[in-house]
This record gives C-alpha cells, structure tokens and sequence, in this order.
C-alpha cells in the first residue's frame, strides 16, 4: 500500500504538527509512523509514553531529555519515560507501536489522534 505524504492529514497540537503515515487507519497494523514539525523555540508538552518511541531528525535540531539531535540523529525513549520535545524550527519522524498512550503531566491518558 501506497501512502503519500501529501494525503496525511494535519493535527495540530501545543503549536506543533503532526501528520500520520503508517497508521492503522492508513493500513498499518503493527507499526506507527509520523512526521512532527516543530515551531522555532517548541517547548512541547512533558509527558510519558506507554510504548518505546524513536525519533529521527530529518532537519533541524530538538532537545528530548537532555538530549540535542540533529539531522540524521536518533534519540531512543524507553516506554513510561518522561520527556518533551524542544527547540526547533525541525521535522521529526517518530516510530512506535500500535496502541501508544500518552499521559499528560496533570495525569490525563490520551490517545493521540495522530497515531489512530
């Protein structure tokens, strides 16, 4: 299955965008994977992932965790790790698994919409 770039849908979340790509409502069963564009001076919300997430910087740099990636680096997130994605401007492609929870610092569990 074919999936373009430019038929993913936008989402747009704390001034940050996301566009689904291998999703399970774009056939994906197992794997999810999406672009995050990050504004010049993003300062995502914290919060904890229920699954292992990779992220890959396509251009720019981010901060995850102390952590300052730059195009073609790679910072791996344990599952339940608190982080926050910073700095930008930067496109991220992020990499996890199918049934992914987040969980708000004031405790809220969400589904991202992104990765349905």
């Amino acid at each position: 299955m074919l999936v373009t770039g430019d038929s993913a849908e936008l989402f747009e979340f704390g001034g940050f965008e996301f566009r689904p790509l291998a999703v399970p409502s774009r056939g994906s069963s197992e794997v999810l994977l999406w672009t995050v564009d990050v504004p010049e001076g993003g300062d995502g919300t914290p919060h904890r992932a229920s699954k292992e997430e990779v992220f890959y910087v396509l251009s720019g740099s981010v901060t995850i965790q102390g952590q300052t990636a730059g195009a073609g680096d790679v910072i791996v997130v344990p599952p339940n790790t608190e982080l926050s994605l910073t700095g930008g401007p930067a496109r991220v492609l992020v990499a996890t698994t199918v049934g992914i929870k987040g969980t708000l610092a004031d405790g809220q569990t969400i589904t991202p919409p992104w990765s349905v």
